[in-house]
């Protein structure tokens, strides 16, 4: 279907996109999440990703650059896992291999949720990071991408974010350029729970 009138165009756009929110979000509820009965949509203005100097986490090497340690650095990944299920703190698990989020509080998991990590050629890279910013919606570019709106956005390391993703429903299969996409409701619940500073930690 096509429209002379533009702004009949624009409005045919956002409607389209706002049903692919509701229907993510609808297969994310029947499908994919366990979210606690008590959680809540996040609260936070929206802002663009654009211009934002994002600032390396001092979590994610040794030597601070914001990058996993190679080739193999599962020992140290572990290792971090181990230590944060000995503390009390909020902290972020994402299990490539499995294709699966989980929240901790922690050693008690309090949130579990299917994702799509990067695919073969973009793959999301392994280390222990540190939410730096969150967005409740941002523009994201790429050579081969330029996807507006993406909703409840946490940069974790330089360029590569959990996020909310309602252009595809493939989670559990590694299909994204790097990032942990989200289905939408399971998004909005992590973002309201993990503020700026909770470890994120990625492993094979």
């Amino acid at each position: 279907m096509s429209f002379k009138n533009p702004d009949l165009a624009i409005l045919a756009s956002n409607l389209k996109r706002s049903l692919s929110i509701y229907l993510a979000g609808a297969i994310c509820s029947l499908s994919f999440c366990s979210i606690p009965a008590q959680a809540q949509d996040a609260q936070t203005q929206d802002a663009q990703t654009q211009d934002v100097d994002v600032a390396a986490s001092p979590l994610a090497a040794p030597n601070g650059d914001g990058h996993s340690l190679a080739p193999d650095n599962s020992q140290w990944v572990e290792s971090w896992a181990n230590d944060l299920k000995q503390s009390s703190r909020q902290w972020i698990q994402i299990d490539i291999s499995d294709q699966r989020l989980i929240a901790w509080e922690g050693n008690t998991p309090v949130f579990s949720i299917t994702v799509s990590t990067g695919r073969a050629s973009d793959m999301t890279p392994t280390g222990v990071y540190a939410i730096e910013h969150k967005y409740r919606t941002a523009r994201m570019q790429g050579e081969t991408y330029d996807i507006p709106d993406v909703p409840y956005t946490m940069y974790f390391s330089g360029s590569y974010a959990i996020h909310g993703a309602y252009w595809h429903t493939n989670f559990g299969s590694p299909v994204s350029s790097g990032c942990i996409n989200v289905p939408i409701q399971g998004a909005a619940w992590l973002y309201d729970w993990a503020g700026t500073g909770t470890a994120v930690v990625v492993q094979n």
